[in-house]
């Protein structure tokens, strides 16, 4: 699975840019050093008996801000790891396919497989990655896997379905039945590659 970069703000940085939003002299370009300059205000503000008074009003909304971009960060670190969990399961229930899946793109490069892909191809699956799908097929198979992605493109489902045969890099040639579609807001296609039991000549349409 690929690894998700954290777009969350640390909690200091939100703390940092309340301060600044609430002395009203918000910046892009402001320092660090505003933690220095917001406790200098409330100094200056304390240090006037008149002026005590806002000193502590300020400081109850500062106090305020923080706990609400605390429980803001609490909230973006909990959906993260919902996040990354959702996708380690999906990347589990793809990985543990009881068929050969591959998703490729229109010139039939590898970008991810199952172990059962892997073993079709007789290679490890970080192996197998970049691998072009058309040097493990007869001639006729890789201009059938084309047809395949021509064909989903003008369909509804947009599901093709052929015969075909993988030659591994060791051991023997493997007879499958494969289901090819496009998957969603992607120029990448998922084949599923389902061995056949039957060896008729006949239906071995991809030799």
């Amino acid at each position: 699975m690929a690894h998700i970069e954290s777009t969350e703000t640390p909690p200091a940085d939100l703390r940092l840019r309340a301060a600044l939003r609430l002395d009203g002299r918000a910046s892009p370009k402001a320092s660090a050093s505003i933690g220095f300059d917001a406790l200098s205000v409330l100094h200056a503000l304390a240090s006037t008996p008149e002026r005590a008074a806002d000193a502590l009003a300020l400081l109850h909304e500062l106090q305020v801000h923080q706990v609400e971009l605390e429980l803001q960060a609490e909230e973006l670190r909990e959906s993260r790891q919902a996040l990354e969990l959702a996708l380690a399961q999906q990347a589990q229930r793809y990985d543990h396919q009881p068929v050969a899946c591959f998703t490729l793109d229109q010139d039939l490069l590898v970008h991810e497989l199952n172990r059962m892909a892997a073993r079709a191809l007789g290679l490890d699956q970080d192996d197998a990655c970049g691998q072009a799908l058309d040097s493990f097929l007869p001639p006729q198979g890789g201009q059938t896997m084309r047809a395949l992605i021509a064909a989903c493109r003008d369909r509804d489902p947009p599901v093709a379905t052929a015969t075909l045969t993988l030659q591994p890099r060791s051991g023997a040639a493997q007879t499958f039945r494969v289901s090819l579609g496009p998957l969603p807001d992607e120029a990448l296609f998922l084949a599923t590659f389902c061995e056949e039991s039957s060896t008729d000549p006949a239906r071995q349409a991809g030799r």
